[in-house]
């Protein structure tokens, strides 16, 4: 122990955000937030409504065998509550930013 220890400074690293061309993106209309002790689950589910076709008379029958519909979950995230906070927040003036130049 009786050699110094030199501190170790910091330093800033871009990060270069990278969209895989596999990556496949999809319109989520439904979500469920789960929260554990240490962690939140945020699932994005998409709904695809089936094609009701036919006569007025057919399509009534159709709707009224129709007893649920399928909410495939399309992507599933796990965050620390620090960081959904920033998530949170992020969201948050987006949305003030989309509505200001909705005016």
């Amino acid at each position: 122990m009786g050699k110094s220890q030199k501190s170790i400074s910091s330093k800033s690293i871009k990060i270069n955000w990278v969209y895989p061309p596999e990556m496949s993106s999809y319109f989520s209309d439904n979500f469920v937030v789960q929260n554990q002790k240490d962690h939140f689950i945020l699932s994005f589910f998409e709904v695809i409504n089936p094609a009701i076709l036919g006569s007025k008379e057919e399509r009534q029958a159709q709707l009224e065998g129709l007893n649920d519909i399928d909410a495939k979950c399309i992507s599933r995230i796990i965050v620390t509550p620090k960081k959904l906070k920033d998530i949170i927040d992020v969201l948050n003036e987006n949305y003030n930013n989309y509505l200001k130049k909705s005016e």
